[in-house]
């Protein structure tokens, strides 16, 4: 190698390590910058320009950059048609971009050039879970998880297909692995005393600490009066604010607080969904009793006659979830979770129905139909929005904390379900283990909202219709 060959690839391996540093620790836009600076050296040989600019794609698809990321991988291939790492990023990129066929292509491809390449694997698994796979993509997770066995993303990954088919064992076991997946980008609990890992806990207090969104404090915070039965003296619970004033009054929670306490007043604590492990629950024996929640009486006062009065079927309505703009991954799945309030006008037209906005959050400035009865302005919190849901003879939405909460208190929900839904509503049923009151509507191709809405307004008619026979009879 010449002396000038010399001074340049010194020079790309330190940039590189530089870039790869940048990248490991999350700095995406940073990591982007470093790559560009080495692809604007034109002594850069094809190999390592191969290697940045696949490098450069993944960057790019953590910045939800995706037809950049594309193209940057593109640039790889052109450079190095066999790289499996460039063919593995790009069906990585396409699967995230709604385009699973071409995911599954590249993936193909990878696997070909590189079996023991485990990112393949992975993005092949979500593009079949979008194809309407579930038994390949967990199929696929397995090989993944063979291959890369300590890894925390293929670990979760793993660990909500196993869930979805119902392998609650294998499948909570895997999901402790969700602290270190980094997609998910939540943070552990800084608890100094013990973790609760299922020892004995008679006479001793344990911290419940939520995690993740409100939707799943309220579905696993049933699992509270496991744990009391126990023998546990007292069961201590910190959760988000919007959450204290409805929880504090759960059978088995004896002490609610928004921030973490302090050391000296708990002995043990443990993760809220942790819980599920800890318990060893499993599918046929879900804790499922409902009512297990109850609107506080000061918000049952609050909101009792704030309604309008009527005598139709009285229905609340939600539309969208939290956007979770900052969240790439959760931003995806939001977006296939959600509709816009026009989406389900054929609803609003069902005679003999009384609508009640349950809406919160940037989706709720959809609402401009006098149609829809809209109190949550005046909801300061989750006992205020369980005030006005117990007053409702149905809740109809998308998978948001509020289905939860109309499931937890008992009253009957219709959840419009994405395709390639959440795990937690297993396969092939309309109906859950989690809520005797709930059915699922699920879409049955990706995107296609219509259907759903056509088929949820047929059955909305029918049930105004007996409601209206009913009162008759009444």
């Amino acid at each position: 190698m010449s002396p000038a060959g010399t001074a340049a690839g010194t020079t790309f391996e330190a940039g590189f390590a530089t870039a790869l540093r940048l990248h490991r620790a999350g700095c995406w836009a940073q990591a982007v910058a470093e790559y560009d600076r080495l692809l604007g050296d034109p002594r850069l040989p094809p190999p390592q320009a191969a290697h940045a600019y696949a490098n450069r794609g993944a960057a790019l698809r953590r910045l939800g950059r995706a037809d950049e990321a594309v193209s940057s991988c593109i640039e790889a291939l052109v450079r190095c048609p066999d790289m499996a790492e460039a063919y593995a990023n790009l069906g990585a990129i396409l699967q995230e971009a709604d385009h699973p066929l071409a995911a599954i292509d590249a993936c193909r491809r990878a696997i070909a050039l590189a079996p023991s390449l485990h990112a393949p694997y992975l993005a092949m698994a979500h593009a079949c879970q979008d194809c309407g796979d579930p038994a390949g993509a967990l199929a696929l997770l397995r090989r993944a998880s063979t291959l890369a066995p300590a890894l925390p993303s293929v670990r979760y990954n793993l660990a909500e297909a196993l869930l979805q088919h119902g392998l609650f064992d294998e499948g909570w076991q895997a999901y402790e692995a969700r602290w270190q997946a980094r997609e998910l980008a939540l943070t552990r609990p800084a608890c100094t005393n013990p973790e609760w890992t299922g020892q004995d806990i008679t006479g001793r207090t344990l911290l419940v600490v939520e995690e993740q969104g409100f939707g799943d404090t309220l579905h696993f915070i049933r699992l509270i009066p496991l744990v009391k039965a126990r023998g546990a003296r007292r069961i201590v619970l910190q959760c988000r604010a919007p959450l204290v004033r409805l929880l504090a009054g759960m059978e088995g929670v004896d002490a609610v607080t928004a921030t973490l306490p302090d050391p000296g007043a708990y002995d043990l604590w443990v993760p809220l969904l942790s819980l599920m492990q800890r318990l060893a629950v499993s599918p046929d024996r879900i804790p499922a009793a409902v009512p297990y929640l109850a609107a506080p009486p000061d918000a049952i006062r609050h909101w009792t006659g704030a309604l309008p009065e009527t005598k139709d079927l009285r229905v609340g309505l939600v539309w969208a979830g939290d956007p979770r703009l900052g969240h790439a991954a959760a931003s995806r799945t939001d977006a296939r979770r959600s509709l816009a309030l026009a989406q389900l006008a054929p609803l609003l037209t069902v005679p003999g129905v009384s609508w009640v906005s349950l809406q919160k959050g940037p989706a709720a400035a959809q609402l401009d139909s006098p149609a829809v009865f809209d109190p949550m302005p005046g909801a300061t919190d989750f006992a205020d929005t369980a005030a006005i849901v117990r007053q409702l003879d149905l809740v109809i939405g998308v998978d948001t904390a509020v289905i939860h909460l109309a499931g937890a208190l008992g009253v009957p929900v219709w959840v419009l379900s994405r395709f390639s839904g959440c795990w937690r509503w297993l396969l092939d049923r309309d109906d859950s283990p989690w809520y005797p009151t709930l059915r699922l509507f699920r879409q049955q191709r990706p995107g296609e909202w219509a259907p759903v809405v056509a088929q949820m307004r047929e059955e909305l008619l029918r049930a105004a219709r007996f409601h209206l026979h009913h009162r008759r009879q009444a």
